[in-house]
């Protein structure tokens, strides 16, 4: 199984990752990341009753709706999950460091429609250890997610 690094080194995408202790909360980011939250996407890993993997990713310091994820992913509200270890697990991620870049399939992914302008964003690497630094145009144009207004 390809990492989220190695599928962004394979499409010739320019980004950069740096490592440091390892989070998983807003409060472990705030403390160990010396990095501007408006630039932070955040990554939420979703299962449908399909099997299907749901994968959102929105700036860090919007609340997540459910209800507006599972609508912009095509499935019920009921229908959907919050994906458990023995999911991540099957991504390849760890809490944490949930990354929208997978192969994994099937799989859906949804980005905040605020995403393609954000700039320079950091996101998860599929280690909680170590973050990725990449374009968001750039992060776009290899996911091709789904753009909703998730937050």
């Amino acid at each position: 199984m390809s990492s989220p690094v190695e599928i962004l080194k394979e499409a010739g995408v320019s980004f950069s990752t740096f490592t440091h202790a390892p989070i998983r909360t807003y409060e472990d980011i705030e403390r160990e990341l010396d990095l501007p939250a408006d630039r932070l996407l955040k990554t939420l890993a979703f299962r449908a009753e399909d099997g299907r993997f749901v994968l959102v990713s929105l700036p860090m310091l919007l609340p997540v709706g459910y209800g507006k994820v599972a609508k912009a992913a095509g499935v019920s509200r009921s229908k959907l999950r919050r994906a458990g270890d023995d999911d991540l697990r099957e991504l390849g991620m760890a809490p944490g460091g949930i990354s929208p870049v997978t192969r994994v399939e099937p799989r859906t992914v949804v980005f905040h429609t605020s995403v393609p302008d954000m700039g320079t964003v950091y996101c998860g690497s599929g280690r909680d250890d170590e973050t990725v630094q990449v374009e968001a145009a750039d992060l776009v144009a290899l996911v091709r997610p789904v753009l909703a207004e998730v937050g």
